[in-house]
């Protein structure tokens, strides 16, 4: 993997968690990042032959705009422009790579509109089969925990999980479709994903504790923070 996960601690509570990851070399993990995101290969495993085509002209457009915020891959520092497709995409790899979740194409890729997805940023399914739904925020000056907990809470205020099922409903698989029992029967968990700055995880933990939209999010039933460290 081009990143190393440096901490991965429950907030005292085991359904919430801190995972931090860290790019072993960001100019390289932007080429990965990139690579992974313009190979549209994994239409094939997640849609029957007579949808590939709709799905392919749906992505299209997208990869095209990723591959000017990111310059073709060559970029070797992040921006406003491309920080949070970086935090999303390392995010949701870490968790995949990390916890053996359900590995699911980012939002960018798979929602209705070309980019600047109007939902949730990426999803997964835990071993649970509780639907995760993933939301990353990039701020060049400071830690964004903050503004990704707040994001997850608007979301939850507008119904925009309700809204992005039929999204996360292809990717799916048939043996696990109990999951959306497990959502109409209240059982769904978020991932604020944000891009962190120097300091410690002690530090980082105490914030998070402390901020008013973390709070609110303490009763899913299950919430991971996931720093990204650019």
């Amino acid at each position: 993997m081009p990143f190393t996960i440096v901490c991965d601690r429950s907030f005292h509570q085991p359904h919430i968690r801190l995972l931090r990851i860290r790019p072993n070399n960001l100019q390289l993990t932007i080429r990965h990042i990139f690579d992974s995101l313009v190979d549209m290969s994994w239409i094939d495993s997640f849609m029957p032959e007579y949808l590939r085509i709709s799905l392919r002209a749906r992505v299209e457009p997208t990869i095209t705009d990723i591959t000017t915020h990111l310059n073709n891959g060559n970029l070797n520092a992040v921006d406003s422009d491309s920080g949070e497709l970086v935090v999303s995409e390392l995010a949701r790899q870490g968790v995949v790579h990390q916890y053996g979740y359900l590995d699911i194409p980012i939002g960018e890729l798979i929602a209705t509109q070309k980019a600047q997805n109007p939902g949730f940023d990426f999803y997964s399914l835990n071993l649970n089969d509780i639907i995760l739904f993933g939301e990353s925020k990039y701020v060049g000056a400071r830690t964004a925990h903050n503004d990704a907990l707040k994001q997850i809470c608007n979301f939850r205020r507008d119904k925009k999980d309700d809204k992005d099922l039929i999204t996360v409903n292809p990717f799916v698989p048939e043996d696990r479709r109990n999951a959306f029992e497990n959502y109409n029967n209240g059982h769904k968990g978020y991932i604020a994903a944000f891009a962190s700055k120097n300091e410690s995880d002690d530090r980082l933990i105490a914030k998070i504790q402390n901020n008013d939209y973390f709070q609110q999010l303490t009763g899913c039933s299950e919430l991971i923070c996931v720093a990204v460290d650019v």
